[in-house]
């Protein structure tokens, strides 16, 4: 009997801590939800558009919860510093899972745009990047991280 409560217990608190991520979704529970590291490397990704080189990298290997992303944007070999760049991370819904998202707005800082993203549980994370030139013009990016 004593083996048995055991194992209803482990198993109960595996379900909640399940649906304590879960229910996180959206980036709502900030660095809380930091439960798990990844073991994947270092983010890195590039990309060209438009005539833009746009190069985005994290300094520390992504995990679940806070992580900084730069982004550095070159339109014609000129590092761009007048652009708005914003950044959605989302991950579709699934059997048993919510839609979740995370959006942020990058601001530039020391030769590229920063900004902090929380991914509330690990799986492969959709990106989109959006940044408006000084022409007017939005442009778009998209990729995927696994966490």
């Amino acid at each position: 009997m004593k083996k048995l409560t055991t194992i209803v217990l482990a198993s109960m608190l595996s379900i909640s801590m399940a649906q304590a991520q879960m229910n996180c979704g959206a980036g709502k529970c900030g660095g809380s939800m930091n439960m798990s590291k990844s073991n994947s490397k270092l983010f890195s990704d590039m990309h060209n558009k438009n005539g833009f080189n746009i190069t985005m990298h994290s300094e520390k290997p992504l995990v679940v919860g806070n992580n900084e992303i730069k982004v550095v944007l070159k339109h014609d070999g000129k590092l761009v510093d007048n652009a708005k760049v914003k950044i959605k991370f989302f991950m579709p819904e699934m059997p048993g899972m919510p839609y979740m998202e995370y959006k942020t707005k990058l601001k530039y800082d020391d030769g590229g745009y920063k900004g902090t993203v929380n991914f509330s549980m690990s799986g492969t994370w959709q990106y989109q990047l959006k940044f408006k030139s000084n022409d007017g013009k939005v442009h778009k990016i998209r990729g995927s991280v696994n966490i």
